[in-house]
């Protein structure tokens, strides 16, 4: 075996192989208390032998709450026959499956037909140890156009609003437009966010910095150096709201712009708190009886 194939990583050296699973008749309400309890993104779905028939995240339980429909179980709002891959499935592989299935953020490993551990976007940002530096994981080729943010202000109606569910700004964790981008990629690792809000010097939004914006996609063609900024990485179209946004506006607006976090600013249009699609499940969840 040469050094170079020695070097490559598969899914069986990132994958988290302790997998907290559900069955297609889990209620709905267990399921966003497993997610909500445990800050995954998304839960395989097996049956009683193990085998994966599907995938429920954190997207499809805020889409059934605006649903008329009456879905009561996993199975009503699961996708079913998730792409996944095999243990041997390399991590360049992984990174571009992942970026390339748009909402999908957790990759489900199978072997044998059955759920052998799931690889997240959050594994990918983990350094190889024989490889350097986090920097070689951290490619993001594509230039944006620096825009202004979107805000959607919403109509104050009874109820729960942004400034009741949201993380206040003085315990969010925030980033500069001239951060490494191996320091942004290890405080994300560190605490486990998905996404980070990129502000300025008087604390405006300037961008968001996702899990997305860092993971390589080594098999897209793009031959441009990887960004090392947090700058030159960042989404710059990025949607704010208001602290009085109802809870339920908060979850259409992400439903809609399969947003996974919501900046939330004030009349100064400076960081008052973040929003995750987390924080609106729990919310309205229910701790299960079963």
């Amino acid at each position: 075996m040469s050094h170079t194939e020695h070097m490559v990583l598969r899914a069986r050296d990132v994958m988290t192989s302790r997998v907290v699973s559900v069955r297609p008749d889990t209620t709905i309400e267990r399921a966003r208390y497993l997610l909500t309890e445990n800050r995954f993104s998304a839960l395989p779905v097996v049956d009683d032998r193990y085998r994966l028939v599907g995938i429920v995240t954190t997207y499809d339980l805020l889409r059934a709450d605006g649903s008329s429909r009456d879905a009561v179980e996993v199975g009503d709002v699961m996708t079913r026959d998730p792409l996944s891959l095999a243990p041997d499935a390399t991590v360049p592989v992984i990174a571009h499956r992942l970026r390339h299935y748009g909402e999908l953020r957790v990759m489900p490993i199978v072997q044998g037909g059955m759920l052998a551990g799931v690889v997240s976007r959050g594994d990918l940002l983990t350094p190889e140890p024989s490889f350097g530096p986090i920097g070689r994981l951290l490619s993001r080729t594509k230039e944006r156009p620096r825009t202004a943010p979107k805000f959607w202000d919403g109509e104050v109606r009874a109820g729960a609003t942004a400034a009741d569910i949201m993380t206040p700004s003085v315990d969010v964790y925030d980033l500069t437009e001239d951060m490494p981008v191996a320091e942004a990629a290890a405080l994300m690792r560190a605490h486990r966010f998905s996404a980070m809000p990129v502000l300025d010097a008087d604390r405006r939004v300037r961008g968001i910095l996702s899990e997305a914006d860092l993971v390589p996609d080594t098999l897209s063609g793009r031959r441009t150096p990887p960004p090392s900024t947090v700058g030159a990485a960042m989404t710059t179209d990025v949607v704010c709201v208001r602290a009085t946004c109802p809870v339920h506006d908060l979850a259409h607006t992400m439903v809609n712009n399969r947003l996974r976090t919501l900046p939330v600013v004030d009349a100064d249009d400076r960081l008052a708190g973040i929003v995750s699609r987390g924080d609106v499940l729990r919310a309205t969840a229910a701790v299960p009886t079963e």
